[in-house]
């Protein structure tokens, strides 16, 4: 509650005090306790006690001076138990300052009622005749209609000043709403209330009001009024100009108890008229309202962060904040405990089998009100009104079960084992790469792309590692870098050693093209810088981040998202592995040391068969997430690739190696420049191109061409078992047979001619016979 607030509040309970220790009763309103005066009875120093006292208990602890909000409260409760036992008047006020800014937005609508009567009493006063204003029925009519306009309006009343109607001293046409629902009763409260006297400062506020408004003379309204002259037209127009006032001209008096009458706490809000005569207008009396508070909510809840609206009841709730939190209730009036305090966010109700999951306000002023005067009360049990904090994670729950999805901490862990035993494997295969890189069957392979193969697996098992922890800034950007530094590692190697088999084998002529190591090792880092810009600038522009999902059975886990990022370099791997497919189809026939260019073929096929499966499984992943199934999948993607690639290109060359044919290859090829270089005229035919035409007419130059042309073949096989470095050597060998066979095509052609020519007949270029060859044959 703001100081100044604060303040006003002593302020208004000290002029109360004063106003009872001296008897004064000063008249705020028109209360129905004017109609029926009572001797007092009882003596003002006992309703100071009753209403400091709450009924006759007392302060206890010197807590309650210091709540004055409480305090105030408690003043209205203990005069509302007295009931009928209270003395007349209207000196039990609650302060001037409770209304002056909150009746005015509680109760604005209402007080407009008073306003617009007012602003029409002095229309008709000025311009209707006295056959109309002498009718009283007219007068009680209209305060009635203002009652029946709003619920709240307790009662309303037009009060004339003295001998301003008829011949009468005072009159005052009074409406107020019976008790049970009965209806509405209007009759002239000047017959039993007397307001002309010292008490009624209601009706001289009024009076000065008016004083004011017409010496300022500027609140002017406008009308015209035509009337019907006949059937078929009106008569001219006649102004209708009134003086008028506003809300602002109209005063809200002090809250008030309406002892004697209604037995209610009141209040009310009084608004001048006028009359006009000799071109001058004078004040004829007030319109007004009196609102019963019994129908006013209390809200002691705190008022919304950054909200100008006045309440000074606000924040007087006892709910204990560190766990619950004030919600205002309506329709309980005028009391304190208007309220009841539920769990914050984060917490729940201690009795979670109760449908009502809120504590009652009224309890809960109860035993704070025994806490200040030191009774046994429960407020101060540190449990009690009291919400329990929800299971980690909870933003909102019933009891405590648990809101966060827990891991399958046997599953992942076994995953992780099996994933550091596979790396451990790495660095093994790494050496045996190196200690053998003189074998042919290594060297053969390019030893050092086989260890950046190696590096890349490394990279692509590590994703599983950093998947392991529970996800955050660090691990989703790691999984994601690693992955692809790995990816583009693994394959970007492989592709490009298939990649220069083709640029090889296309060459028909015996031309020279060489493609060293050095050379593929600059395209890869070439390729390797392209990816890591990329991801340097995904990192930058949308960093990775997790998000909280929601399993099948509506869990929290923490997710690393997918957004377009990742479905880029999604599709780009794909495309990377769709060249690496066309790259294999055009080497599928290509002769192949050790069979390595099909273990290639198969490991990319693979990849691509996998990384479709995994980019498909990852949408239909994402809602309900489930982290451990997510875990195992990334595991056997990363065991059915790179595992089996690995097994591909390490596991044939161990085990050639070990079963040591190796050796034999090695013991071959250092025999074969003395013995397949040998013209053997029992070799096998390669070739249909150099078959004779007739069996019995082969001659045997052709059959040692024959001879040389398999040889050929042979030396060729065992320079690309050597590796790249013989790569020359095998195409100039490739281009000499292309040579061979092109001039045995033509010398079989020729050889057809001289045949035909000897038989006298003569042959076509492709070899058919004409006619006259084929009679004489």
């Amino acid at each position: 509650m703001p100081a100044v607030a604060r303040v006003a509040v002593v302020l208004w309970l000290l002029c109360a005090a004063a106003a009872q220790c001296t008897g004064i009763g000063i008249r705020h309103g028109r209360s129905r306790n004017a109609r029926n005066l009572r001797p007092n009875g009882q003596s003002p120093a006992k309703l100071t006690s009753a209403g400091d006292g709450g009924g006759g208990g007392g302060v206890g602890g010197g807590g309650l001076d210091n709540d004055i909000v409480n305090r105030l409260l408690r003043i209205v409760e203990s005069q509302q138990q007295l009931g009928n036992n209270c003395t007349a008047g209207t000196h039990l006020n609650l302060g001037e300052g409770v209304v002056d800014r909150y009746a005015q937005e509680r109760f604005r609508v209402e007080a407009d009622v008073a306003v617009n009567r007012a602003n029409m009493l002095t229309r008709l006063w000025k311009y209707a005749g006295p056959e109309v204003m002498n009718s009283e029925y007219l007068l009680h009519a209209g305060v009635i209609s203002m009652v029946e306009f709003d619920d709240d309006i307790f009662a309303a009343g037009n009060c004339y000043d003295q001998h301003q109607y008829k011949d009468y001293q005072l009159f005052c046409p009074y409406a107020y709403r019976l008790p049970k629902g009965e209806g509405i009763l209007a009759k002239d409260l000047a017959v039993e209330y007397k307001y002309l006297t010292n008490t009624s400062e209601w009706f001289f506020i009024a009076r000065k009001t008016a004083e004011s408004v017409i010496k300022r003379n500027s609140q002017y309204k406008h009308a015209i009024n035509t009337y019907t002259w006949n059937q078929t037209s009106h008569t001219k127009s006649f102004p209708d100009d009134i003086l008028a006032v506003s809300y602002e001209d109209g005063k809200w008096s002090k809250p008030y108890y309406d002892c004697g009458g209604g037995n209610i706490w009141m209040l009310t809000y009084t608004v001048p008229f006028f009359a006009f005569k000799d071109g001058k207008y004078f004040f004829k009396g007030t319109s007004g309202i009196d609102i019963d508070l019994r129908r006013v909510d209390i809200d002691q809840c705190s008022l919304p962060e950054g909200s100008t609206k006045l309440n000074i009841f606000a924040s007087s709730n006892k709910c204990k904040n560190d766990t619950t939190q004030c919600v205002s209730l309506p329709g309980f009036g005028f009391r304190r405990g208007s309220y009841k305090c539920v769990c914050r966010k984060g917490y729940y109700f201690p009795n979670t089998t109760t449908t009502e999951k809120s504590f009652n306000g009224v309890v809960v002023e109860e035993e704070y009100e025994k806490l200040m005067l030191n009774k046994p009360n429960t407020y101060n049990v540190e449990i009690n009104f009291q919400c329990k904090k929800c299971a980690e994670g909870c933003d909102d729950c019933v009891d405590f079960s648990p809101c966060i999805a827990t891991y399958d901490i046997i599953l992942r862990i076994t995953i992780l084992l099996l994933t550091l035993l596979v790396i451990g494997f790495l660095p093994m295969v790494a050496i045996l790469t190196y200690k053998y890189s003189n074998l042919k069957i290594v060297k053969a392979a390019s030893p050092v792309l086989l260890q950046i193969i190696v590096l890349g697996a490394f990279f692509m098992y590590t994703t599983i590692i950093v998947m392991y922890p529970t996800p955050n800034l660090i691990t989703c950007t790691a999984r994601f870098w690693l992955r692809e530094i790995g990816f583009s590692l693994t394959y970007g190697a492989l592709m490009l050693k298939t990649w220069r088999v083709s640029q090889v084998f296309k060459v028909n002529s015996a031309k020279t093209v060489r493609i060293t190591d050095q050379q593929l090792i600059k395209l890869l880092l070439l390729m390797i810088a392209f990816v890591t810009v990329i991801l340097f600038i995904r990192t930058m522009v949308s960093p990775p981040h997790t998000i909280v999902g929601r399993t099948a059975d509506n869990l929290k886990t923490d997710i690393c998202p997918t957004d377009w990022w990742d479905h880029s370099f999604s599709i780009l791997e794909v495309v990377f592995l769709i060249w690496g497919i066309r790259l294999c189809v055009m080497v599928r026939k290509t002769p192949s040391a050790f069979n390595e260019s099909r273990f290639i073929s198969i490991a990319i096929y693979n990849e691509f068969i996998m990384s479709v499966f995994l980019n498909v499984s990852m949408i239909f992943l994402k809602y309900p997430a489930n982290p451990d199934l997510q875990y195992v999948i990334f595991f056997c993607h990363a065991q059915l690739t790179a595992t089996v690639l690995l097994c591909l290109l390490f596991g044939s060359k161990a085990l050639i190696i070990y079963k040591g044919e190796h050796k034999v290859e090695e013991t071959s090829s250092h025999k074969m420049p003395t013995q397949k270089l040998k013209f053997n005229s029992k070799q096998k035919q390669s070739d249909p191109s150099y078959e004779s035409i007739s069996d019995n007419k082969e001659s045997s130059e052709l059959q040692e061409m024959r001879t040389l042309r398999t040889n050929m073949e042979n030396l060729m096989e065992e320079f690309l078992k050597c590796g790249p470095a013989y790569s020359d050597y095998v195409l100039k060998l490739q281009a000499m047979l292309e040579v061979m066979k092109n001039f045995r095509l033509v010398e079989n052609e020729e050889y057809l001619q001289k045949l035909a020519l000897s038989n006298g007949c003569t042959a076509k270029v492709d070899g058919d016979k004409d006619e006259s060859c084929a009679k004489k044959n």
